[in-house]
């Protein structure tokens, strides 16, 4: 009898320890993984500046993010990265490169955080500083 006890022990360690594994392998692939559609919209800014909307890819791999607008070192460039949390909240950071100005033939770089939540299709986010810009995820 105490055979048969230590043999169902031993089943249920084996059985508990695979089924713990495959948790482990689900959750390090990243909830959110894949391929992302970004919009972001930044409405004309109070100074006059003008308003502009980007759609571009993002790719999402082991709950990082990173998508890019536009060709880098060009005008209007813009690059997203950041990590996901396991609850869906994200601090992303945007860098990138303006447009010439329409008064001097100058391109500035900047960066800037924004603050994100998703769930397992869709997300959004906004620009946590200075001129407000909104940001909407959807996965294909």
């Amino acid at each position: 009898m105490r055979v048969g006890k230590l043999t169902l022990a031993a089943r249920c360690i084996a059985v508990c320890a695979g089924f713990a594994a495959g948790i482990s392998a689900t959750h390090g692939a990243g909830t959110f993984d894949g391929d992302w559609n970004v919009t972001l919209t930044c409405p004309k800014g109070a100074t006059g500046t003008s308003g502009y909307r980007y759609q571009f890819p993002a790719e999402i791999q082991q709950n990082i993010l990173h998508g890019e607008h536009g060709e880098r070192d060009a005008g209007g460039w813009l690059m997203l990265d950041g990590k996901l949390e396991p609850d869906g909240s994200a601090t992303l950071v945007a860098q990138g490169l303006s447009d010439a100005s329409p008064h001097a033939n100058t391109r500035s770089t900047y960066s800037y955080e924004v603050s994100a939540q998703f769930d397992a299709s869709s997300g959004s986010g906004s620009r946590t500083t200075a001129r407000k810009c909104d940001f909407v995820f959807v996965k294909e």
